[in-house]
């Protein structure tokens, strides 16, 4: 049998927009040369005078071989006045360096097949996600490989396979979803760790579907109490973390959010999730009509993207938790982001959804911290990690 590769029409649907995007990757991003491409380029007669101050060695290894140095604004140097790239015009594509190659593909292998997405951190990708009807179309095909992998495990597949059909198909809204979701993946980690068989999984998932349609999960999701200290200080340390984290938080991009988060200070000059929250119940939900059709896309593109929940280093439940935190960090930026500009533009939700995303795609440290977040305020229990999406 042979190899499949699985792909969302996301990921056909894009195309680079290069001078027109809003927060382009040839800003303030580090571009990292390939010694062949590295060589390559400064072997070229119409880039090696820019090149031989635009490339700077660091000889980390052979994928690794130089790095580019930006200009004062931040623009990489081989830009023209256009805002286009002078490698790709004078050389072809196979000089540019492998970040520019790639971003914003993803291809992953999982098990023996291929996975395509695409990286949130890029605006347009973000509006096609987010906006695009057609986004979610998946196709797989063969893929013509036939090489023997090791499978993926069969709790991991199962518990992707059921997260999703809970949050499309439950008759639950996102938030209640996600205890359902939470639920199934305690169950998991048992079947994980040889806590219980694998056929408990598909017990639990059943179980799961009939709570939700005799509307129990939305039971229990109310008896779940909205606590506004701790979304304060989980909000305060992870919107720290991005500010201290995020390449471009000089740029105007990031500080029209800061800015509007900072405009809802208290009298203290303390972040006021109180009036985040009351922003978000008073105008957002009632103007916002699609808001639970958005983030039921983001979950869905989250859960495809990371084959939730799969993690190298975290354990499913932490991987959950994490997905809780995006949710409850955009929302607050959604909401201070109404307050100022007194509407949501489609521009301004893919800015709130894209500029979270530069840092949590691609700061491995950043999902440490919101790890070490959740620990230091008591936040890892399914009932305290849901409290996070309640708002009043």
């Amino acid at each position: 049998m042979e190899n499949l590769t699985i792909k969302p029409s996301y990921v056909s649907l894009f195309s680079c927009i290069g001078p027109k995007c809003a927060d382009s990757c040839c800003n303030d991003w580090m571009i990292t040369f390939d010694k062949q491409s590295y060589k390559k380029t400064l072997k070229n007669k119409y880039l090696a005078d820019v090149a031989k101050f635009a490339l700077y060695e660091t000889k980390d290894s052979e994928s690794s071989w130089a790095i580019v140095n930006l200009d004062k604004n931040g623009a990489c140097p081989f830009l023209t006045p256009q805002k286009l790239c002078n490698i790709h015009a004078k050389a072809g594509e196979k000089a540019l360096s492998h970040t520019c190659k790639t971003y914003p593909k993803r291809d992953q292998f999982i098990g023996p097949d291929k996975y395509q997405s695409l990286y949130l951190s890029c605006p347009e990708v973000a509006r096609i996600v987010l906006f695009d009807d057609n986004a979610f179309q998946f196709s797989a095909n063969a893929s013509g490989n036939k090489t023997v992998n090791t499978p993926s495990p069969e709790w991991l597949e199962k518990t992707y396979e059921y997260s999703l059909d809970l949050l499309l198909n439950s008759g639950l809204s996102w938030q209640e979803s996600f205890l359902a979701i939470g639920l199934l993946v305690k169950t998991s980690d048992e079947v994980r760790t040889n806590k219980a068989n694998i056929e408990q999984l598909e017990v639990r998932y059943n179980q799961l579907l009939s709570m939700s349609k005799m509307g129990m999960i939305s039971k229990q999701f109310n008896t779940i109490p909205y606590t506004s200290l701790p979304q304060k200080h989980t909000f305060v340390a992870i919107h720290d973390a991005l500010c201290t984290m995020h390449s471009r938080s000089t740029r105007p991009r990031f500080e029209s959010i800061n800015n509007a988060i900072t405009a809802l200070c208290n009298e203290q000059n303390d972040y006021s999730i109180e009036g985040i929250n009351g922003i978000w119940n008073t105008e957002v939900e009632t103007q916002l009509t699609d808001h639970s059709e958005l983030f039921t896309k983001f979950i869905l593109y989250s859960m495809f993207h990371n084959h939730f929940p799969m993690h190298a280093e975290h354990d499913p439940e932490q991987v959950f938790q994490q997905l809780i935190i995006d949710c409850f960090m955009i929302r607050c930026y959604l909401a201070a982001t109404y307050a100022a500009e007194k509407q949501l533009t489609e521009e301004n939700i893919i800015k709130c959804f894209q500029v979270y995303h530069v840092v949590r795609q691609h700061k491995p440290k950043f999902i440490e911290r919101i790890k070490n977040i959740l620990s230091e305020y008591d936040l890892t229990s399914l009932p305290s990690a849901i409290s996070l999406l309640k708002t009043q």
